[in-house]
């Protein structure tokens, strides 16, 4: 009995983590306290505390990782990869964590899970075509028509958008939804097609036609409003963008990460459009303080930094700056993308919101061929090239705005609204 309540659990959470919605950290418990002796349960729960930003020192990472060391002895080949890949989460190799996935997945590609793990850590790390490959590598195992099916289409979709081939990935994203209109991931990555070749109003029409599925997932929730936002942003509607933050993105206490980093960016692109925000800045700052000094991922640290300084919070900002210069200095594969690019980008946009827009060129120009290493998507990046290009202007430099702009359009189609009156000027 206790076998049949934890695989009920377990298959629950997975359920939950592959379709954004419930609480698979509760389901997985649940699991656990049917079978305290259920290796698998501990090695996702340490899993998913770390994808989550909880840092690999930290007791709930670590307790789940003790626990499942104990019961490593006979372990199976798919557990011992799940184990290894929590292990290198938790010690910050996260690439390896990765290749640890992948590995399962290599010895049984129908481990949804490990493919759904393995998904989120390359988007981690910006990486692309691993995106875009490891889906497309297992899909031929999974039967035309099914749920799972759909999910792999979902992640193959984000994938096939993150490396431009954007007439694939919309196919493969609206099949998918065809499938499961609740899948939360694929009317995502179809939202991400709309949004980079330039489609906003059919991007409006699209999450607003499935809304009803997607405000239900409340771990890509925040997300897709975010999306929304962006083609309304384009649109110049920018009161409904500012409603849109106080009814469904603004920061509570009970935000994911996530959700933080998607507050913060639609409070600087609306700054960028010339919006005066209030006191957001003010609001948001404590709730992103309180992972100021987690340092899990470079794209999260970026964030907090340009919050912490756009509230006006000197203190906590040169606190955050002088400990990711420590941090900076050491071996994880996360303190190497800090040193390279999260520093420089932090810098560049403290330049920027304080004036300075010579530095925040001197800062970001150099780097802006290699930000994906920090992680995010080509969307959420945007940020910073739209920065860039604005100070470039703003600096007297408009041959560099210009070559910049120039690069954007092998990616994104046409010119971000924020950086339209240069052009004109």
């Amino acid at each position: 009995m206790s076998q049949t309540i934890r695989d009920k659990a377990f298959q629950t959470a997975t359920d939950e983590y592959l379709g954004w919605y419930g609480d698979p950290v509760a389901s997985l418990n649940q699991a656990l306290d049917a079978d305290p002796g259920f290796l698998l349960g501990y090695t996702t729960l340490a899993a998913l505390h770390s994808l989550g930003g909880v840092p690999g020192h930290a007791e709930p990472v670590q307790t789940a990782l003790r626990a499942a060391e104990t019961l490593a002895i006979g372990a199976t080949t798919r557990e011992r990869h799940h184990l290894a890949a929590a292990q290198d989460w938790a010690a910050g190799d996260i690439t390896g964590a990765a290749d640890q996935w992948e590995a399962a997945l290599a010895a049984d590609p129908h481990d949804i899970l490990a493919l759904h793990l393995a998904h989120d850590t390359h988007f981690y790390l910006g990486a692309s075509r691993k995106l875009r490959d490891v889906p497309l590598s297992v899909l031929p195992a999974y039967a035309p028509g099914s749920k799972e099916r759909g999910y792999v289409l979902g992640m193959a979709a984000f994938g096939l958008e993150e490396t431009g081939e954007y007439a694939q990935a919309e196919r493969a994203g609206r099949e998918a939804v065809e499938i499961n209109p609740a899948d939360t991931w694929a009317v995502h990555a179809v939202a991400h097609v709309l949004e980079m070749q330039g489609r906003a109003p059919e991007g409006i029409a699209w999450l607003r036609g499935l809304e009803p599925h997607w405000v239900l997932a409340g771990g890509l929730a925040v997300h897709q409003w975010w999306h929304l936002c962006l083609y309304l942003l384009e649109a110049g509607r920018l009161d409904e963008v500012l409603a849109i933050y106080d009814a469904n993105i603004r920061a509570t206490e009970a935000s994911q990460i996530l959700d933080l980093v998607d507050a913060a960016a639609l409070l600087w692109r609306l700054e960028l459009l010339g919006m005066d925000v209030g006191s957001r800045w003010q609001d948001l700052a404590p709730i992103w303080g309180r992972h100021a000094q987690d340092h899990v991922l470079a794209f999260n640290d970026v964030h907090i930094a340009f919050t912490l300084d756009s509230a006006g919070d000197k203190a906590a900002l040169e606190a955050l700056e002088t400990s990711l210069k420590s941090y900076a200095a050491g071996t994880e594969e996360n303190s190497r993308f800090t040193r390279e690019t999260g520093l420089p980008v932090i810098h560049a946009l403290r330049a920027f919101r304080h004036g300075d827009y010579a530095r925040t060129v001197e800062w970001l120009a150099p780097i802006r061929g290699h930000l994906a290493q920090i992680g995010g998507s080509n969307a959420q990046r945007d940020l910073f090239t739209q920065t860039l290009v604005i100070a470039a202007f703003k600096s007297g430099n408009p041959a560099l705005a210009q070559q910049v702009i120039a690069e954007r359009k092998l990616v994104k189609a046409g010119s971000a609204r924020a950086f339209m009156p240069y052009l004109a000027a």
